[in-house]
């Protein structure tokens, strides 16, 4: 989790135009003939309950028309998806696409204006159904009654961690290896470590102007829940790290709990039910994420996965990353939104040797096709990080800011 505002980070790729719904809309003033840029209707697709559809540009340009970029857009319901991509990979739902090529025309052998042809279509993926039970057994053979069937875990919630229905995509059960539900009064200290700016006495961790402590106001357990919180103190206090080269005055102390140590694991299922601060103006931010156990570079080239982080200046969404110095368009989506991210709701990360997908509710939010000469950011173990502080950049603290802010945790559970 690097401290970035998300709408500065992602600018180049995300400074879209706003969605047309119908058919073509073209720049070029009207003229005889067929259109330069031909957006072409998109068919249902089906596959497996455990696989995905690529969704692309597809369009056809006359003679004379350079093509600079075709890209789409996805939306499924009120969330987006992906915005400003060359290809999208979608599990089995309804969404709407929109397609955007932009182009520039030759006219008497002179290269003409940059224009943008759009068009918004609905596109289905259906579910193919499940095989037909082999009915060629003896007939003295006793059937067994029907099992439920499996459902795809990226595109729902467990009910616990253990004895769940959930399955992977090659249709095997995931196997639990660790859950915590937070029903004591205290954190369990044989699975967390409350984090502490204090640990590194030079530049020690934090995200904003904040300080993060080992105390009960700032990370604490009950009602069922883990609670970090951000809070600013009466008065201004010296903390151990907290500056560039070490000290600092801050006023705000903050609660963030790892694993390290204790728990980390390779690839898997990983699910969060959390809720983020009632904080609706710039000034929070909180984050649920893995971090490598041993990073073996510097950040970002050793990995790194936020899962969903909370900037308070957008107060209906959730926003993922997949970190590891590569970039393209899916290894992030500023569009996730949700009617209430200050309620309880899941986030869930599924990672293979080649895919890391995070979806939020049951709805994907980012699937990524980890790039072939970088994997190796994403081969060692990794540690579970929660965190809740100050924002930074764009998301930076103000005069409106409440003076506290708390994450709410009601489980994390851990398959694989």
């Amino acid at each position: 989790m690097r401290h970035i505002d998300p709408a500065r980070r992602t600018r180049a790729v995300l400074v879209a135009a706003s969605l047309v719904v119908g058919g073509i809309a073209v720049g070029a003033p009207a003229h005889a003939g067929p259109s330069a840029v031909t957006i072409k209707t998109l068919s249902a697709r089906t596959v497996s309950a455990s696989a995905t559809a690529a969704v692309a540009p597809r369009y056809s340009a006359r003679k004379g028309v350079r093509v600079k970029k075709a890209t789409v857009d996805v939306r499924r319901g009120s969330a987006w998806m992906v915005k400003g991509v060359r290809q999208a990979r979608v599990p089995a739902g309804s969404y709407t696409v929109t397609t955007k090529v932009t182009y520039r025309e030759t006219r008497k052998g002179r290269l003409g204006p940059v224009r943008t042809a759009r068009r918004t279509q609905a596109f289905r993926v259906n579910a193919a159904p499940a095989p037909t039970p082999s009915t060629s057994a003896p007939a003295t053979t006793t059937t067994p009654a029907p099992a439920v069937a499996p459902v795809s875990s990226l595109a729902s919630t467990s009910t616990s961690c253990r004895g769940s229905s959930l399955v992977k995509p090659d249709g095997t059960a995931w196997a639990c290896t660790f859950d915590d539900e937070f029903d004591g009064t205290e954190l369990d200290r044989t699975r967390w470590l409350p984090q502490q700016t204090a640990f590194n006495a030079v530049d020690g961790y934090q995200i904003g102007a904040d300080c993060f402590v080992d105390d009960p106001d700032n990370v604490s357990v009950s009602g069922g829940a883990l609670r970090l919180t951000v809070r600013k103190e009466s008065a201004p206090f010296t903390c151990r790290g907290a500056g560039p080269t070490g000290d600092a005055r801050v006023q705000h102390t903050a609660g963030s709990v790892s694993t390290v140590g204790m728990f980390a694991q390779a690839r898997g299922r990983v699910e969060f039910r959390a809720a983020f601060p009632a904080t609706k103006v710039a000034g929070h931010h909180g984050a649920l994420w893995l971090y490598p156990s041993n990073p073996a570079a510097a950040f970002p080239y050793s990995g790194e996965i936020d899962v969903a982080e909370f900037y308070s200046q957008y107060p209906d969404r959730a926003i993922p990353y997949v970190h590891y110095g590569h970039w393209d368009p899916s290894v992030t989506n500023n569009y996730c939104t949700m009617p209430d991210p200050t309620a309880f709701n899941t986030y869930t990360l599924e990672w293979t040797p080649s895919t890391i997908s995070i979806a939020y509710n049951g709805v994907p939010c980012v699937t990524h096709e980890v790039s072939e000469s970088a994997k190796a950011a994403f081969e060692g173990e990794f540690m579970l990080v929660m965190t809740q502080g100050l924002g930074a950049g764009g998301n930076a603290v103000t005069s409106a800011t409440p003076d506290v802010g708390t994450t709410s945790v009601d489980y994390v559970r851990v398959w694989k």
